[in-house]
Parts: C-alpha cells; sequence; structure tokens
C-alpha cells in the first residue's frame, strides 16, 4: 500500500485534506498541546469535519508526557464523523519514537490494514 506523509506544521493544509479524501485509510498523529490538539491538527480536523469527511478507517496516535489528550480530541472529531471506524489500538508516545514503540505501532497499522 502507499503511504503518504504531511507534517501539517510545515505543509499547505490543502494538501492533507485532498489527501485525506483521496485515500480510505489515514494514521492521525498529533501531540497534546495546552490540553488540546496541536493547532495544526485541530484546523485539518475542523476541515475535514467540514467537509463531511466520511467512510473511512482511522488510527490514533498521541504525543505527551504529561496529560496527554490528543487522542481524545481527535477521537471526538472522528465520532461526530459518518461511517468512521476508528482502530481500537490508540498509542502515546512520550517524547522522541523510542524502539519500544515499535510493537504497538506495527499493531496499530496491523489494524489499520486489516480488513
Amino acid at each position: 500500500p502507499k503511504v503518504v506523509v504531511t507534517d501539517l506544521s510545515r505543509e499547505d493544509q490543502a494538501v492533507a485534506v485532498e489527501d485525506a479524501f483521496r485515500y480510505g485509510r489515514a494514521a492521525f498523529l498529533s501531540a497534546t498541546y495546552d490540553g488540546g490538539l496541536f493547532p495544526a491538527m485541530d484546523h485539518f480536523m475542523a476541515h475535514l469535519r467540514d467537509k463531511t469527511w466520511r467512510s473511512r478507517k482511522v488510527a490514533l496516535v498521541e504525543n505527551g508526557s504529561w496529560a496527554p489528550a490528543a487522542a481524545r480530541h481527535m477521537r471526538t472529531y472522528l465520532e461526530a464523523m459518518k461511517d468512521i471506524t476508528i482502530c481500537p489500538t490508540v498509542h502515546t508516545l512520550q517524547g522522541a519514537l523510542k524502539d519500544s514503540d515499535r510493537p504497538v505501532l506495527e499493531q496499530i497499522a496491523e489494524e489499520l490494514l486489516a480488513d
């Protein structure tokens, strides 16, 4: 399967939204920022909601070492959309990616790719 990676803090939101509509599966990774989503991700999720993004399968990964909340906020957006399947495994990274994170990220990828 083709994988497209977009850094919302550096790339055009319009391209990210276009890619979200192009593919049937997505992994959303966001840092927790002041108890919510990183602003670029919050804007992206609101844009998907406003454009009635639907019928997709999504995996969630958050980053936060103190009171991580990004996954909860992304889930709130996604649950308001139609026919969105959220993978059961959600992972919290604490700072930089570590070798110990690899097994759960592989599990998330398998869940995302399963039919």
